[in-house]
């Protein structure tokens, strides 16, 4: 069961290729049947706009909307009610290896650093908050390369402390990281804490974490970098990511929904 699961999650996104060839291929075949060529056609056509937008900020826009939060980011210190912690939760790196040495890509998790940065940078004074990052070895890799180092890496060189900053390295899912990062809180003494997540993940994360007890300050990343027109209808690489997120965060509410776990 858990291979399966494991499967599902890894392809149940627009841009995995498991999911691109069976599209293309269902369409395909219904095109060189004699009686459903015209259903072929339709099918082809309507999957090649719906990939199009996908890849476009006006169709990424629209595809995120129903699951991205409605939270803004916290901009003072009293929107953050007395927090004195940051948990950033981890959303997937990409290593490159070779030669027994490695770099690590944050990918979509880039944004969350930076806001794991500002609201660290925003809190700073009256207390100096513990940041915890989270994310194990999500990809498999042996030796193990876990999300949490690598945040943690480009934590310090974006100017938190090292003594102010825990990993939490041993997580896979969200599930796993509300109740991992819930003791770690305890152990510190720590009740009021900001969540940083990206704007499509946060509602369930927010759900997850409130299920095993916890009482999050939500404090979403922005959806892309910069500010493009969201009204663009040119394909960009950022826009399939932000497709990706959102239909993956989609079943995945369904899925944790099923499970009880939200």
């Amino acid at each position: 069961m858990s291979a399966i699961l494991d499967f599902l999650k890894a392809n149940s996104r627009l841009s995995s290729l498991p999911f691109i060839l069976t599209m293309f291929g269902v369409g395909i075949a219904l095109l060189y049947a004699r009686r459903t060529s015209r259903a072929g056609r339709i099918w082809l056509t309507a999957v090649g706009l719906l990939f199009w937008l996908a890849w476009t900020p006006l169709g990424s826009s629209i595809i995120a909307w129903p699951v991205a939060t409605a939270d803004a980011p916290i901009q003072s210190r009293a929107d953050a009610r007395g927090a004195t912690a940051i948990v950033m939760l981890g959303g997937g790196i990409i290593s490159h290896v070779a030669y027994g040495i490695g770099v690590d890509d944050l990918a979509a998790s880039s944004l969350r650093i930076v806001e794991t940065v500002r609201v660290y940078r925003l809190l700073r004074g009256d207390v100096d908050p513990l940041v915890i990052v989270s994310g194990g070895n999500t990809q498999g890799m042996y030796p193990p390369r876990t999300e949490a180092a690598a945040y943690r890496d480009a934590a310090i060189r974006l100017g938190i402390p090292a003594d102010r900053i825990v990993m939490e390295d041993r997580s896979q899912t969200t599930r796993e990281e509300a109740l991992l990062v819930k003791p770690m809180l305890a152990e510190r003494g720590i009740r009021r804490f900001v969540l940083v997540t990206a704007p499509t993940h946060m509602p369930r994360a927010m759900r997850t974490l409130r299920a095993v007890g916890l009482d999050p300050v939500p404090s979403p990343t922005p959806l892309r970098a910069g500010e493009p027109s969201r009204w663009s209808l040119a394909p960009d690489h950022e826009s399939m990511a932000i497709s990706d997120e959102a239909t993956y965060d989609v079943l995945a509410t369904l899925y944790y929904r099923l499970r009880g776990w939200l």
